[in-house]
């Protein structure tokens, strides 16, 4: 039943990603770039957020993955008591901003406030419930959620830009309220900000986070950079990139949560057989995703994009330009896994760490040498996730898993 469960809970995120197609769609229809560019804007600065967890949700995912008796209530107090720590933090940090006039716009700024603190919570939750394998109520809140932002679509309509915003903040904001209604032991029940056992916690979550930080970190220079040096017109021009960038990560990020619990547990008890073909099977998986996927955008983002967005044809060679960096993106995910189903995390750190410093140098020498294009910028992103595919393929190829595992 459970293992049923994890195969509807990849069918309902892929319909939640063909939802996202939609809004997405409708946006490009409603809005010209400049406007594009501020949706794009708010969604980057609601993910900049995520950067103050610090490694909590990584390290309370795998607590949970790895069964710790009644480790589960108290772990989720503490985590959802640093959420409401931050709240009020990231509130002053956003007056700042307004009284400062950095950015005058302050639903602009409120609606990223909200969006951010909810796609924490719902990265929390969604983590919570699959290591409880509690996938029927994970699916349910996640379609229910989806559905809702899609019939939101009218206030795009209706108010324009602030209309789309409403429409980006409730599928977050919607799920949240879901899943505290399915599940109730996802509601904290007391206010605990015990910082011995935040350490605890962070001692198994902060190197996996500064691997997701430096992904982060990559996607806050390349779109800041951007409208820095181009403006949010030119941001808004890529915005069927970021969309398919998006998109394609979903379902690989989708099949990671299943295989993750199993790994998890399988390393735990020395299953070194059962591991490996674990990290074998999610492989042979995800190449074949690589296959799929890269071959259906090439043959079809073009007619696609001409025949229902004639006005974003020219952003197509961009969308070419990333692929190979969309495949080696998510290449490297099985190894990534191996590494830290056995605590094996300053490969991944190193593999981030190196790839990031490569790409911010990238980027340095493009606005110094005055070659800071949207194409030279895309180059930048498909080397940056190469280094990185590379860095972690040498390290599975020179240390073979079963020598690992023994060390």
């Amino acid at each position: 039943m459970k293992n049923k469960q994890a195969l509807i809970f990849i069918v309902v995120n892929i319909i939640v990603a063909f939802l996202g197609f939609v809004r997405s769609f409708a946006f490009m229809k409603f809005f010209d770039f400049t406007e594009l560019g501020t949706i794009t804007m708010v969604s980057t600065a609601a993910s900049f957020i995520g950067l103050f967890q610090l490694g909590l949700i990584n390290g309370g995912y795998r607590l949970i993955a790895l069964g710790e008796n009644n480790s589960d209530n108290k772990v989720n107090n503490v985590i959802f008591s640093y959420f409401g720590c931050l709240f009020c933090m990231l509130i002053g940090i956003s007056l700042l901003i307004k009284l400062l006039g950095y950015y005058d716009d302050l639903l602009v700024i409120s609606v990223s406030l909200i969006m951010g603190l909810c796609m924490l919570v719902t990265n929390w939750l969604t983590n919570s419930l699959i290591g409880a394998l509690e996938y029927r109520k994970l699916n349910l809140a996640n379609g229910i959620s989806a559905f809702a932002s899609i019939l939101c679509l009218i206030l795009a309509y209706l108010f324009g830009l602030y209309g789309a915003l409403m429409s980006l903040l409730i599928q977050p904001l919607l799920f949240v309220i879901l899943v505290f209604l399915l599940y109730r032991k996802a509601v904290p029940k007391r206010f605990i900000l015990d910082f011995s056992y935040i350490r605890y916690i962070l001692s198994f979550g902060f190197i996996p986070f500064l691997s997701g930080i430096f992904v982060l970190l990559h996607m806050q220079i390349e779109r800041w950079s951007i409208i820095t040096f181009l403006g949010e017109e030119q941001l808004g021009r890529l915005y069927i990139v970021f969309l398919l960038v998006t998109l394609w990560s979903l379902i690989p990020a989708s099949i990671n949560s299943l295989y993750f619990p199993r790994s998890i547990s399988s390393a735990k008890d020395g299953v070194n057989s059962n591991l490996l073909a674990i990290i074998r099977q999610y492989f042979f998986v995800i190449l074949s995703y690589c296959m799929v996927g890269g071959i259906g955008v090439i043959l079809l983002i073009d007619p696609i994009v001409s025949y229902i967005f004639p006005a974003h044809v020219g952003s197509v060679i961009f969308v070419y330009t990333i692929v190979p960096g969309l495949i080696f993106k998510i290449l490297g995910d099985p190894i990534t896994l191996l590494l830290n189903s056995i605590v094996k995390l300053k490969p991944i750190f190193h593999s981030d760490l190196i790839s990031i410093i490569i790409y911010i140098v990238m980027v340095i020498m493009l606005v110094a040498y005055k070659n800071f294009t949207l194409q030279n910028i895309l180059y930048c992103y498909v080397i940056y996730n190469f280094v990185r595919f590379i860095y972690l393929l040498v390290v599975y190829m020179l240390i073979s898993p079963k020598k690992l595992i023994a060390t």
